[in-house]
């Protein structure tokens, strides 16, 4: 036979601590209520900034110059654009356009640009003199995306070489000049709702010899904006959350029904057998050191057999009479042998409980009053 069934075990520990297993899972069930409310009814809110609107500002300049001199290659009146190079002895002029625009598509703003002709006398990355001469002006209001603000000027090629005479016969020629068409931009008013105040420059740079004019590399604007908005938006709990939360109500729920119902139908409860036997139990614990396992000396004849309550009696005997407890798994009995009597203790459980009773002589009660 086994020490003691689990399921026993089980039984008597939930039938002693009952109130503190039903707070328990009263107190998981809450747990997992809350979790799970939480999880389901009161989502996590993440703020997120979300573009709304878009738009650019860019600026350019467009440059063309007329041919006012035949030649094998050119006719006098055609209009040459956006070359690299252009001739001294075919054009005196050079006509510009610069631009700005915007792409917003709610709003407006109002431009003035100022465009002049810069001369800047440099020797490498120093500037030793500038000098600046006014091309044009512009003034545009309510500029939208479908009407770009434009400025119109025209350079005398003589003019700009007359200029540079000048300054050198002023100066010297220390350094080198550099020839800029500088546009300054100021722009006000609003895109998607947002307001807009900002200054652009954008510089066309020019070089001149007594043959030709080039247009070099250009510095324009290409200014990207946007208008953004916070949206709030509840998260998605993770499988884990939305599960587990849930998991543990259950638990808890069902774990309370589980101890009500059993405790209502008896389950729980310990019949007095039970009880004997975890006392049996835990007196064999208690007493291990005085229990050596054995058989039940079923054949032997003794002058008598006497049964004892319970195993901490029988321990009193083994004491008494410096005797060793021989412990019967198999017939579930405990016995103590002494000379002509065996002394007899029957576990509730026992399979052979009824014949050991029987076959017994007296109780100890019966053989103590006896003086045997």
């Amino acid at each position: 036979m086994s020490d003691l069934d689990r399921s026993l075990r089980v039984r008597a520990l939930l039938d002693e601590w009952f109130a503190l297993f039903v707070f328990a899972v009263i107190v998981l069930a809450a747990v997992g209520g809350w979790w799970s409310y939480q999880v389901h009814a009161s989502p996590d809110v993440e703020q997120n900034e979300v573009v709304v609107e878009q738009w650019s500002e860019s600026t350019a300049y467009d440059h063309s110059a007329l041919i006012t001199n035949e030649s094998l290659v050119f006719t006098e009146g055609e209009r040459v654009r956006n070359r690299p190079i252009y001739y001294v002895s075919l054009s005196r002029e050079l006509d510009i356009a610069y631009t700005y625009e915007h792409t917003a598509g709610d709003g407006s703003v109002d431009v003035t640009t100022d465009m002049q002709l810069q001369y800047r006398g440099t020797e490498g990355d120093t500037v030793l003199w500038q000098y600046s001469e006014p091309l044009a002006r512009e003034s545009d209001t309510n500029v939208t995306a479908e009407q770009p603000h434009t400025v119109n000027a025209t350079i005398e090629i003589d003019s700009v070489f007359e200029t540079i005479r000048t300054v050198e016969r002023q100066l010297g020629a220390a350094g080198s000049i550099q020839i800029r068409v500088v546009s300054t931009s100021n722009v006000d008013g609003t895109f998607g709702g947002e307001p807009v105040s900002d200054t652009y420059e954008s510089v066309m740079p020019i070089t001149v010899n007594p043959q030709t004019f080039r247009v070099l590399e250009m510095q324009t604007i290409d200014e990207p904006g946007e208008r953004t908005d916070t949206v709030e938006r509840a998260t998605e709990p993770s499988a884990v959350e939305a599960v587990g939360s849930l998991g543990v109500l259950l638990l808890g729920v069902g774990g309370l029904a589980g101890l009500l119902f059993a405790r209502k139908a008896g389950y729980i409860q310990l019949s007095q057998r039970d009880r004997e036997l975890l006392e049996t139990h835990q007196q064999e614990q208690e007493f291990s050191e005085w229990i050596t396992r054995g058989t039940f000396p079923s054949e032997r004849d003794y002058e008598a057999t006497v049964l004892v309550d319970d195993l901490e009696g029988l321990v009193d005997v083994a004491i008494d009479t410096n005797k060793r407890v021989i412990k019967d798994e198999q017939l579930g009995v405990s016995t103590v042998l002494d000379g002509e009597y065996v002394y007899v203790y029957v576990r509730p459980d026992s399979p052979a409980g009824d014949w050991l009773v029987n076959y017994a002589d007296m109780t100890i009660d019966e053989f103590d009053e006896h003086g045997f």
